[in-house]
């Protein structure tokens, strides 16, 4: 029997005969796809950004961070300066109505904040009556449903809902509620909203993990906005943050700090965009301790001298496992808390060689160690012509 053949439409309509009988949903391929040569020859669509550069209206953007960090600051930031039509951090802005949710912030002291940085950016708040709507939603039930129908009630281009885990009340690594969730959020794209939320990290240093992977929870929340700006803690100022972004539909920036102050932050172009990690924290401490580390080994060399002295005996130097072994306990019983066996022995060797400290280059006597003192109290040393006392163990030339 011949085999029948078949048209280009015979062929459409089975396949999408084959598809709704597998999903269960209505579907038509003329609706959906376009032949790749006649969408091309149509001309492009300019962009719509919010914020030029970095947000394009009607798409999703994620504000994340650390606790602490500054999200929500940076979050109304970025609305007061979009209601008001002012550039946010260098960014262009297109003006817009805005509608944020503050859910975890009493009412009374987002008031403050709002006003101490209208104050800060120079906005009159006269200038955002129709164009910024704040809903104080601390202690409420709140839905996706109940933000969007705020947003359009009040016909808002923008929603920024601050934070995440207030109206998401499950799991974060459930991927079923994420996926719920993700569904809702499409609810705001298909309104034409742009949705940000600010979501916060895992514990331990966000500089720790690239910037996609900061959002807490399952993965499908980090790779589901186009936009996830990052507020980074700074690895040597307190008061100033790193910003980082990851970027769908623009190039993405190069990292920059910012700093808090009097309510709002402001650029800091001479401040190096160094994020705090596990190492630049632990360095950090090290630099921190080092004056308390010296003063434990100066007042250990000095205390075993007057001891030397009491015995009637010619101070030489202490072994330097010796005055490392008694220095850490000093320390640990003045500033408490642990220290590790390696860390005097390390500050021994920074001081000697700035000059602070002298260990003899040959083994002594005693222990079989090398001898380590202050300059005065090991001229026997450096300086056998005076005769101080006894020395095995001259070298011409000085120390090491």
């Amino acid at each position: 029997m011949k085999a029948k053949s078949f048209t280009p439409a015979d062929v459409n309509a089975m396949l999408d005969a084959e598809t709704a009988a597998a999903t269960g949903a209505e579907h038509s391929a003329a609706a959906t796809c376009v032949d790749a040569a006649d969408w091309l020859a149509s001309p492009d669509e300019p962009d719509t950004p919010l914020v030029h550069g970095m947000i394009e209206r009607g798409e999703m953007f994620a504000a994340v961070g650390q606790s602490k960090a500054g999200k929500s600051f940076i979050a109304l930031q970025l609305c007061v300066c979009v209601a008001a039509g002012i550039p946010f951090l260098g960014y262009a802005v297109e003006r817009s109505r805005v509608y944020v949710a503050n859910l975890e912030i009493s009412a009374k002291q987002f008031k403050k904040r709002l006003r101490r940085m209208c104050a800060k950016l120079d906005v009159n708040p006269e200038t955002l009556r129709g164009w910024l709507f704040v809903e104080n939603l601390k202690g409420e039930n709140v839905t996706w449903q109940w933000v969007l129908d705020s947003c359009l009630v009040n016909r808002c281009a923008l929603a920024v809902l601050d934070p995440f885990y207030q109206v998401f009340k499950d799991d974060e690594n459930n991927v079923e509620a994420c996926t719920a969730a993700i569904e809702e959020m499409k609810k705001f794209q298909k309104a034409a909203i742009t949705l940000g939320i600010v979501f916060h990290s895992p514990k331990g240093f966000s500089g720790d993990r690239q910037l996609i992977d900061m959002i807490s929870g399952s993965s499908i929340l980090a790779r589901f906005p186009e936009s996830v700006i990052g507020l980074l803690n700074h690895a040597y100022n307190k008061t100033c943050r790193v910003v980082d972004a990851v970027l769908r539909n623009y190039p993405p920036p190069e990292p920059f700090t910012i700093e808090l102050d009097d309510g709002a932050f402001t650029l800091a172009p001479d401040v190096a965009p160094d994020v705090e990690t596990t190492r630049t924290r632990m360095m950090n401490r090290a630099k921190q301790e080092q004056p308390a580390l010296a003063d434990a080994i100066i007042e250990t060399l000095r205390a075993a001298q007057a001891d030397a002295e009491r015995r009637g005996e010619t101070f030489k130097g202490l072994p330097v496992g010796v005055a490392a072994d008694k220095a850490r306990k000093l320390y640990v019983s003045k500033n408490g808390g642990a220290l590790g066996e390696k860390r005097m022995p390390a500050e021994i060797k920074t001081m000697a060689v700035d000059g602070a400290l002298i260990v003899t280059v040959r083994q002594s006597e005693r222990n079989g160690e090398k001898l380590v003192g202050l300059p005065e109290q090991m001229e026997w040393y450096t300086k056998p012509e005076l005769e101080l006392a006894p020395a095995k163990e001259v070298r011409q030339g000085g120390v090491e």
